[in-house]
């Protein structure tokens, strides 16, 4: 029989998975579903009215949608910075659509943020889902603001520190 000291995995190559974010006019339904949303009758409005029910599911209150845009002006994702209060404390989920190649119309951007919605509302109605099978599950909280006066996450903290702070076990040194 083998030790089981001997029986370790040493891995022979390295891989990171990378997202590719493809241009809204290159999307398909595997990877960003609901490229066609708006040909099915699913406006801005209604999308937004399915992201704040899913929202107040898991307990989120006070929410605001911010219409804007996330990167440079060559080349912009429209979207949405959705803030909210949860168990007291100041919270924000960027959403953020395709970006596109050419034709900058009011159709097509507001086709990408209903797309976009629609896929948070899915992710939300997952995490909903997740509260049920994997109590105490609590997606939230890498949304939670650091300060109230910031725009910075929780999960962007421990991302730009590049570790993940060690808890102590509370007991004091004598």
């Amino acid at each position: 029989m083998n030790n089981p000291n001997d029986f370790h995995f040493t891995p022979t190559s390295i891989s990171t998975s990378l997202v590719n974010v493809p241009f809204f006019e290159d999307a398909t339904a595997d990877y960003a579903p609901y490229y066609t949303s708006r040909n099915h009758g699913v406006t801005e409005e209604k999308a937004k009215s399915q992201v704040l029910t899913e929202l107040a599911k898991l307990g989120a209150g006070s929410i605001l949608f911010e219409d804007g845009y996330f990167g440079t002006s060559d080349q912009k994702r429209y979207g949405y910075r959705l803030r909210f209060m949860y168990g007291g404390a100041h919270g924000m989920i960027r959403v953020a659509g395709l970006p596109i190649k050419n034709e900058h119309t009011n159709k097509k951007i507001e086709a990408i943020k209903v797309q976009a919605l629609l896929n948070v509302r899915d992710w939300l109605k997952s995490t909903v889902t997740s509260m049920v099978f994997a109590p105490n599950t609590d997606i939230l909280i890498s949304h939670l603001l650091v300060s109230p006066d910031s725009d910075i996450t929780i999960a962007d903290h421990i991302r730009s520190q590049g570790n993940i702070p060690q808890l102590t076990s509370g007991a004091k040194n004598e």
